[in-house]
């Protein structure tokens, strides 16, 4: 049986999909919500699936037409306060999304690893004749890769390639 989903998915600060899919379970929206966003994975992506009760929608609107209509017999019975039952039925939602919206005095600074960002560049080419002179002055690796900056893995490939010892 097909049931209406709410998925809100963001990325970053940036909100990619807000809008009410039907399908046959949670998984089955999200797997229609990724398609409908063109993305291979959900990787990066924070998102929210909620399932509208239905049977409620249509009490309420059943009621607010046998409202308008003033008082016309419905074909189901329509409690007496509607507001009532709305809210007895909202709370367990409420009260969760009252958690989820708390926010912290000082929120923490949001920093994800975005793989698809730009690298940053290469630092310049150190001068490769100082650092064979350093290297062979102090034959110690460790701190001539410190002094300028190199992968010390790097300088011992280029030592042992151009025979540095």
């Amino acid at each position: 049986m097909k049931r209406t989903y709410k998925l809100i998915a963001s990325r970053g600060n940036e909100i990619v999909f807000d809008d009410r899919l039907q399908a046959d379970s949670p998984r089955d929206a999200r797997r229609e919500m990724k398609k409908l966003l063109g993305l291979p994975s959900l990787s990066g992506i924070v998102y929210s699936i909620t399932e509208i009760p239905v049977d409620l929608i249509r009490e309420i609107v059943d009621a607010r037409i046998a409202e308008l209509a003033g008082g016309a017999p419905l074909q189901t019975p329509v409690p007496a306060d509607v507001e009532a039952l709305v809210m007895e039925r909202l709370q367990p939602i409420l009260r969760r999304l009252a958690i989820l919206e708390q926010t912290p005095e000082e929120p923490a600074p949001i920093a994800r690893f975005d793989p698809l960002a730009a690298l940053p560049e290469p630092a310049a080419e150190p001068d490769w004749n100082l650092v064979k002179r350093h290297f062979r002055r102090y034959g110690n690796p460790e701190a001539t890769a410190a002094k300028y900056g190199i992968a010390i893995r790097e300088l011992k490939a280029r030592a042992r390639r151009e025979a540095w010892s």
